[in-house]
């Protein structure tokens, strides 16, 4: 019996020792430094237990940190916009994705036979992004105004990444933001054709994805979130260099095809190189401008 019970011994202990940080987000590609810390035992070695909890969306993420179901999330700043203007204990910690036209993996689109080629050609006509009110709808409102149209005649639609190209491809819809891999298809066949480099329209380099925390959460354990942030942001750096590395892991996570994973324009995570706040700011500055957010702040 005492041999038994030695035996199990060691593991509540160890439990106890190391912090528990489950971690909310979408499983899509700007996830991969997490998956990639916690396959390589990053986390571990810097004292940290984290467990990965797949969500629907980054509203959905914002929303349970906030009720403190989960420690940290990722998800869209427009989300940890709103939490923060309307005082909901939210607070961002890290930024966790980047936007840099070298790196096309969002693209504004049109069908391949469309005669579309100016923000005027726009105007009155149907826009469609996966959520109404996010980055892909502003992005397409920026373009449009930069580029002689008025964005305010266009109406907006809610409609899947996977649904977009057939809709773009029958007229239902005149113009969408779309992700990778779905975009390389679709250009690939000639259903849709490349309208613009969907968010340049916002700003050329800025923060696309944040992760957040609950705010009472952060303030009892600064070092556990100063550890996390670290080891997150050079898991990052080790991730954008070494891309063959995570293919098969966040292939089998995505769920999308080794090879066609293997051959996409991957999402650009931040290291301590892009740390800085305030590659926030242009989106905060869009999003206050278009009635996004209620209004903008530092």
């Amino acid at each position: 019996g005492t041999g038994a019970a030695l035996a199990c011994a060691p593991l509540p202990l160890r439990a106890q020792a190391l912090p528990h940080i489950r971690v909310a987000g979408v499983a899509t590609d700007d996830m991969t430094p997490i998956y990639w810390a916690v396959k390589s035992g990053m986390y571990l070695k810097a004292g940290l237990d984290v467990e990965i909890v797949p969500v629907s969306s980054g509203t959905a993420a914002t929303t349970a940190v906030i009720a403190g179901a989960y420690e940290i999330g990722k998800g869209s700043p427009i989300a940890s916009m709103l939490a923060h203007l309307r005082g909901l204990p939210l607070v961002v910690i890290a930024n966790a994705s980047m936007w840099d036209p070298k790196n096309p993996f969002n693209l504004t689109v049109v069908a391949g036979d469309s005669t579309i080629k100016t923000g005027a050609d726009l105007n009155g006509k149907i826009a469609a992004s996966p959520a109404l009110n996010d980055m892909n709808g502003l992005s397409i409102m920026a373009w449009v105004d930069q580029n002689g149209g008025d964005s305010k005649t266009l109406k907006y639609v809610e409609l899947p990444n996977s649904a977009t190209a057939q809709a773009l491809h029958d007229h239902r819809v005149d113009v969408a933001a779309m992700v990778q891999p779905q975009v390389a298809d679709a250009i690939a066949d000639g259903t849709v054709r490349v309208l613009a480099e969907g968010f340049s329209a916002i700003a050329n380099r800025f923060v696309i994805a944040n992760y957040f925390a609950n705010s009472d959460w952060v303030a009892k354990n600064p070092d556990v979130v100063k550890r996390w942030v670290r080891v997150t942001l050079a898991a990052g750096a080790y991730t954008n260099t070494h891309h063959a590395d995570t293919v098969a892991m966040m292939s089998d996570v995505t769920k999308i095809q080794i090879e066609i994973f293997r051959k996409m324009v991957r999402v650009e995570a931040t290291t301590p190189a892009t740390a800085d706040p305030a590659l926030l700011q242009p989106l905060i500055d869009v999003a206050a401008k278009y009635k996004n957010i209620p209004r903008a702040f530092p």
